[in-house]
């Protein structure tokens, strides 16, 4: 049950931020599947009695478990603004690539320019010694490498 919470959660966070994300990318970021199962392990139970009906979306869920912050378990107070944070650092480092790696998309993949998917696929698929030191590090950071 954790496990499919988690994903519920992973899956309507990272989609519902993923807008609201910046373009700095920070020095190391935690993957979305280890922020959601300490958000779940952590929380679940207090999402699931205080928060019932609380979009999941990364903005209100924080908020509603910060309001109910006297109700909730320690564990889960202790544990879920880290989870947040690093969901939030992901989202950041994900936006950065786009522009760490622009010089990189123009010179490697100028056929796939204008479309993402293409563009990111072909980003992956090009040897690390092919992209520029900042495409590397950004693509890393975001956990795509």
């Amino acid at each position: 049950m954790v496990r499919a919470f988690s994903r519920a959660i992973l899956a309507t966070i990272v989609l519902a931020s993923a807008s609201s994300a910046s373009l700095s990318a920070p020095v190391e970021t935690q993957s979305f599947e280890s922020s959601t199962t300490i958000l779940a392990e952590s929380c679940g139970k207090d999402i699931e009695a205080n928060c019932l009906g609380v979009s999941l979306d990364a903005t209100r869920l924080k908020e509603c478990l910060s309001r109910n912050q006297d109700v909730v378990s320690a564990q889960c107070r202790a544990d879920y603004s880290r989870a947040f944070d690093a969901i939030s650092k992901r989202i950041s480092a994900r936006s950065a690539v786009w522009k760490a790696c622009d010089r990189d998309k123009q010179k490697i993949c100028a056929e796939a320019q204008g479309k993402p998917g293409e563009t990111m696929a072909c980003l992956l698929k090009a040897p690390t010694k092919s992209l520029g030191w900042g495409c590397n590090q950004a693509l890393g950071q975001a956990g795509y490498r």
